[in-house]
């Protein structure tokens, strides 16, 4: 059984206020799962960078991780995945990670420090998230037409 208060203590510990103040765990898809934060941030914040990182990651995911300087600080996107060893190789075009694990922080912490605090809780929570793979994967959204609607959504006349 997949327990979101250990998601949250684990979320809540990788916490170093009031550098790194913020961690989120969202859906490939940006739907948020559960969020730690040291600022008592509303969660109209968490969700405006719960957006953000959704949008990051479809830009970057081709490099493994994604990052950026915000007004609300630096974010970093990591995918949460079972280890490399495991998956299916070569990937499917249209894979996605179980989650993915955001980070935000002010301008005072490093980029290397929030990649590499984020490595390893992301291969930490993906071992009990592993068990539900087949539940939780979300599949890529097919591509866009050239006229700007995807295939699924493509303008037809109403009848």
């Amino acid at each position: 059984m997949l327990v979101l208060s250990r998601l949250q203590d684990s979320l809540r510990k990788i916490l170093s206020p009031p550098g790194l103040h913020t961690a989120v765990l969202l859906t490939p898809s940006g739907q948020l799962v559960s969020f730690a934060s040291y600022e008592s941030r509303c969660k109209d914040e968490i969700r405006v960078i719960a957006g953000l990182s959704g949008e990051v990651w479809q830009e970057t995911q081709e490099q493994g991780s994604g990052m950026v300087d915000s007004e609300l600080g630096r974010i970093v996107v990591l995918p949460v995945d079972e280890a490399p060893e495991l998956l299916p190789m070569p990937l499917p075009d249209d894979y996605q990670p179980l989650m993915l694990l955001v980070l935000n922080s002010t301008d005072a912490v490093e980029w290397d420090d929030l990649q590499t605090k984020g490595k390893a809780l992301a291969s930490q929570i993906a071992k009990p998230l592993s068990k539900f793979r087949q539940h939780l994967v979300v599949h890529k959204p097919p591509p866009l037409l050239h006229g700007g609607s995807s295939a699924v959504t493509s303008p037809a006349r109403a009848r």
